[in-house]
């Protein structure tokens, strides 16, 4: 891969990962219109610099969330003992761990069928038309709740809906969360920490899939570089917005892309 490309590349991934405008449908979109196919190991790296990035930019969380992670087994041990308690911290952790069923199941289910999903130019202007319609189903809201268990399964299964590209997965989980009357600086560190384990997990998976020496090369270190430096410039972008209530002004952007991207498609 050419340098040139793998920054802009990377670019592309630190900012579309985290704003609620689907880095999987920019993906396709650019290996439609420039005609050039992605490589795995690239896109693994990149994946993994905006995981490292919301891993730093949310670090006092995550080391909480993996001390509460080993703590559950305890719990679950306390549990059959009939002596439960839990603070608030761990009980975050649990809905976490709930939230990310959903994805895992969707994921699993849909394994045979990704490569076709990405290859579907008109699916994409679809789903970026529906992401936008669900963005802006959060105009006015301005919830004050806290996440439950309840709340955090249902954020999970809309989750799992970003599979599809051009379901932004950042804009599903933070609508929704909206949507389920959450205060919006919560839905979007909810959204934030869930991605962790979701990105993670696929991140971890494809990685002992490929030999290392396809990985360590200048195009790929210099992608995962830019989309990392990029990636947290992105999200602390985005919580600033979100803070403003100005976080359904994205549909736009969606629907316009999607649209052009159909009548691409139809041409």
């Amino acid at each position: 891969m050419d340098l040139l490309i793998a920054v802009i590349l990377g670019i592309v991934q630190g900012i579309t990962e985290w704003l609620p405008v689907s880095s999987s449908a920019h993906l396709v979109i650019l290996q439609h219109l420039f005609g050039y196919e992605n490589s795995t190991a690239y896109d693994i790296m990149v994946h993994g610099g905006t995981l490292l990035a919301v891993i730093l930019y949310f670090r006092h969380d995550f080391l909480m969330l993996i001390k509460n992670f080993f703590l559950t087994f305890i719990d679950l041990f306390k549990i059959g003992k009939g002596a439960f308690t839990i603070n608030e911290e761990r009980r975050v952790t649990w809905y976490i761990l709930v939230a990310t069923v959903p994805i895992v199941i969707v994921g699993l289910a849909l394994q045979d069928y990704i490569d076709t999903i990405f290859n579907s130019l008109l699916l994409v202007g679809i789903a970026l038309i529906i992401t936008g319609f669900w963005l802006a189903s959060t105009y006015s809201k301005n919830g004050k709740e806290d996440v439950n268990l309840k709340k955090s399964l249902i954020i999970g299964l809309a989750q799992s809906a970003a599979i599809l590209p051009g379901i932004s997965r950042s804009g599903s989980t933070i609508s929704t969360g909206m949507l389920l009357n959450i205060a919006k600086e919560k839905a979007a560190r909810f959204s934030f920490l869930m991605s962790i384990p979701a990105i993670g997990g696929a991140f971890a998976l494809e990685l002992f899939t490929l030999p290392k020496n396809e990985m360590l090369n200048i195009p790929n270190i210099t992608g995962f570089i830019t989309s990392f430096i990029v990636g947290i410039l992105t999200i602390h972008l985005l919580l600033g917005i979100i803070k403003r209530g100005k976080f359904y002004l994205f549909s736009i952007y969606c629907w316009i892309l999607g649209i052009a991207v159909i009548i691409y498609t139809l041409l």
